[in-house]
């Protein structure tokens, strides 16, 4: 039974770091999240944090959210942190017509990106 939880436990964690690893990619994400957005989305969650690595960060936002039944709420600012990111590079795109290849491959990489979070999301329901 406790080689069970331990991996149950394993797969959490490996499901998470997926999860910071896509994020914090702007190959993955097309979007570069910052120390600071990631600090913004903790106060918003009611954590005082340090301004430190995003890797750290989101880690401990993700170990904190998780914990205290706010996952949920950490994966909808998550969401909104990449759909006011490609507002910005729809009216980009709409402005700078010779860069829409481009930002069209950000879009779709945020849209991307944001399912993953709804996924997840969807996922914490039922943990």
């Amino acid at each position: 039974m406790e080689r069970t939880t331990a991996l149950k436990h394993q797969n959490h964690q490996s499901d998470y770091e997926s999860l910071e690893k896509h994020i914090l990619s702007v190959y993955h994400s097309g979007v570069y999240v910052s120390s600071h957005d990631l600090v913004e989305i903790g106060k918003t969650l009611g954590y005082d944090l340090p301004l430190k690595e995003r890797d750290i960060l989101l880690r401990k936002i993700l170990g904190d959210a998780k914990k205290d039944g706010k996952l949920t709420e950490l994966l909808d600012q998550l969401g909104l942190l990449l759909k006011r990111r490609a507002q910005i590079y729809t009216l980009l795109g709409n402005e700078h017509i010779p860069a829409r290849e481009v930002i069209s491959q950000w879009l779709h990489k945020a849209k991307s990106a944001d399912w993953l979070i709804k996924r997840e999301a969807a996922k914490s329901h039922y943990e």
